[in-house]
Formats: C-alpha cells, structure tokens, sequence
C-alpha cells in the first residue's frame, strides 16, 4: 500500500483532502500533517512514498520542508500543491520540487499524479537508484550554453524564437520548462511538448528566473565530463532534429523532436551521480565492442534509457516522451506497436550516430541497433534509405538540426 503524507496548516484543507481521497483508502495510507515539523516527524518515523505539501505555512514553508525531504529521504516523491496566487512562492520549489498541483484540485487529478509517480519504479530494478534519482532536481548544463543563453536574457531585443532556439540546445533547460509548463499551474487544456510554446506560457521574466538560478542547474564535475557532455548534447539537439522529421503528423513531431533531445538524459544523470559505475560501463562496452546500454544493464541492472524516463516521468512531462526515452533502444517492448515518437527517436538515434561517425570518418557500428524487426513489422524498412538521406541533410544544415 502507497504512503502519502499530506501537509497544511490548514485544519480545513486537510479535512477538505481526507473527505475528497476517502475513496483511496484501501489503496493509500495517509498521513495529514499540519506544519513542516510535524512532517518532517512522520518522514522519521516511517518511510513515505509521496509528499504533498502546500507553501505558505507559518515556520517551516513548503519549500524549506521539501528541500528538507530532498537531503533526508531523497527517494520520496516531492509535489507541491497550492494556490495560483502563490505561485511566486511556489516556483521557490522549483529546484526541489518533482511536480506541482494547484488548488483547487480534484481526485482524480491527485490519485492520477500520485499513481503514475509511483507506478515509475517499476522502471528502475534497486531501491538506491531510486534514492540516488529521486534525489535529483535537474539535469546538468552545459556552461557554454548557460553563458549564451545568459546573454541572450539580459538583451531585451532578443525574441521568444531565438530563447527557445538556444534553450533546445540544453537538454536540462529543456526538460525543467517542460517540467513546469505541463503542470496544472498553469491548467492549460493541452500538454506541451514544445519549447517556444512553453517560454510564451511562462513568460520570459520567468524564463530568466528559472535559467539563472544557479540551484536549478549545475554543472557536470567528474573529470572529462566536459568533452562526454558536449557530445551528448550534439547528439541530442541532431537526434531531435531527424525525430521531427520523421514522426507521422505535427502533434506527433513536436513531442518526437523533445523525445530525441532528451532520450539519453539518464546518461546526465549516471555521469552526475554515478560517475564511476557510468565510467565502468563505458569501459566495458568500449572493451566488449558492445552497445553502452548493454554494459549498463550488466553492471548496474538497468539503462540509462530507463534512469532517464524515471526522472523525467517523476517531473511529470508528457507520457509520449517518457515511453520514447524509456524505450529507445528496445521498441518492440512496447505494445501495441505503431510508428509514432518511440520510433521516430529509436531511428533518429540510429541514424544520428551514423551521421557523427560519416563526419569524424570514425567506425559506426550503430546500424546493428537498429531493430529491422520492428521496422518490418511496421512495413517501414523500405524507407530507410530515404531517411538516411534526409538525415544527412539535417546533419549538415545550419542549427545542426532545430
């Protein structure tokens, strides 16, 4: 049975919850605090799945008790749930929050929020990958792009387009606009997989506040971290670009491009804070001339592919993006098989890594990735050759495919 610890300091709020979830009781168990002290209490008396917790509260705050729970039980869900006039206050949260809910909300929203975050264990096989995950509230930046982006910002000539167009380029930005833009803060009727749509519902003020907030971002510290990160990220921004153009219709390209940029974050997030297992990994499969996610999965138990989807799935962005990046390398686990995001982005990874190799005249053996089953299946395999022509041609375009 799931453990939610509900916090407010209002008595009315809280009995206002326990009536509205009264149905989920054979489901949860739940715990209603009434300050940040007392939640931080039941945190040490017994562990919790998820916390919810409002942000104005007398002492201790929302924001203070979430960065609390963030250091102590890093492995707990974190959400935020408050009112839209507060939300200045809330996005204090933001570096250490997984998802935030405004009041008033329904039910169903909050079971369907609390279920799919716990539900996203079943990606990960150890309980300290999910402690070491859940402890995350970002994605490292390049500093490069940091700085550019930076500079942009403080222009007051530069447009929504060319913002959107350098935060593309930085697959943590990416992610935490999307992270924010898609919760129901904002209770837009729409999810949204695109940046630039993103940056005009957040406003660029916001925009700024989020980009510059150095607890929101880091950096990647293990030593050649740097030279792994850049190639990541030329990677990803050209994965992105080819899995626009492949996907079937525009809905489906907009949440294709931000799949291909973001489907190897969970190679951030083991450089990060798996330095050495990740480095090991990347010797084995360097030495076993053996797919990296391969070696992962024979030393730590699991993929990048899944410690990404965890992440961005408990920061709550669009299902077809987790399914993609979760499954990229392996779409045939998914069910019922069609051609849409998950495989525009396991082709467009494929064909990247072809690209880069044609380029620096290195060896690729990426081809053997490609899973012609499911490409046959789908009664697709015949076009390939024509999208390893459009995907060289992005490859050399300028903007290295956004």
């Amino acid at each position: 049975m799931k453990r939610i610890l509900f916090v407010d300091d209002e008595t009315r709020i809280l009995d206002g919850l326990r009536r509205m979830l009264r149905s989920m009781r054979n489901e949860w168990e739940m715990v209603f605090a009434s300050s940040g002290e007392v939640a931080m209490a039941e945190l040490a008396a017994a562990p919790f799945d998820v916390i919810v917790t409002d942000m104005r509260m007398p002492g201790m705050d929302g924001a203070a008790l979430l960065q609390l729970a963030q250091k102590k039980h890093p492995d707990v869900v974190r959400i935020v749930l408050s009112g839209y006039s507060e939300m200045e206050a809330a996005l204090r949260a933001v570096p250490v929050a997984h998802q935030f809910l405004s009041k008033p909300c329904s039910s169903d929203v909050v079971r369907e929020v609390v279920d799919r975050a716990c539900g996203l264990r079943e990606l990960l096989t150890g309980a300290q990958l999910c402690h070491t995950i859940g402890g995350m509230t970002s994605l490292p930046s390049l500093p490069k792009a940091y700085s550019a982006l930076a500079a942009a910002l403080a222009n007051p000539d530069t447009s929504v387009r060319d913002i959107a167009t350098l935060v593309e380029r930085d697959i943590g930005l990416s992610a935490k606009m999307l992270q924010l833009v898609n919760s129901s803060f904002f209770g837009l009727p729409h999810r949204v997989a695109n940046v630039q749509s993103a940056i005009t519902y957040l406003g660029v003020t916001m925009v700024r506040n989020l980009a510059l907030s150095a607890e929101v971002f880091g950096a990647l510290q293990p030593k050649g971290s740097a030279a792994l990160a850049d190639a990541l990220y030329e990677h990803a921004t050209l994965a992105g670009g080819i899995a626009r153009r492949l996907a079937p219709d525009k809905q489906q390209s907009e949440d294709a491009f931000m799949a291909g940029v973001l489907h190897d974050a969970g190679k951030l997030v083991l450089a990060s804070r798996l330095p050495d297992a990740f480095a090991a990994a990347m010797t084995v499969a360097r030495d076993k001339h053996c797919p990296l996610h391969v070696a992962e999965l024979e030393l730590l138990g699991t993929t990048h592919a899944e410690v990404g989807a965890y992440l961005l799935g408990l920061w709550g962005l669009p299902y077809p993006i987790i399914e993609a990046v979760a499954h990229h390398h392996a779409p045939l686990r998914v069910k019922p098989m069609r051609f849409d995001v998950l495989g525009a982005v396991h082709v467009a990874n494929v064909l990247a890594l072809e690209c880069a190799a044609l380029r620096t005249g290195a060896t690729c053996e990426a081809a053997a990735e490609l899973n012609v089953e499911y490409l046959r299946a789908l009664g697709v395999e015949e076009r390939l050759p024509g999208w390893r022509e459009m995907a060289a041609s992005v490859a050399t375009a300028p903007g290295g495919g956004l």
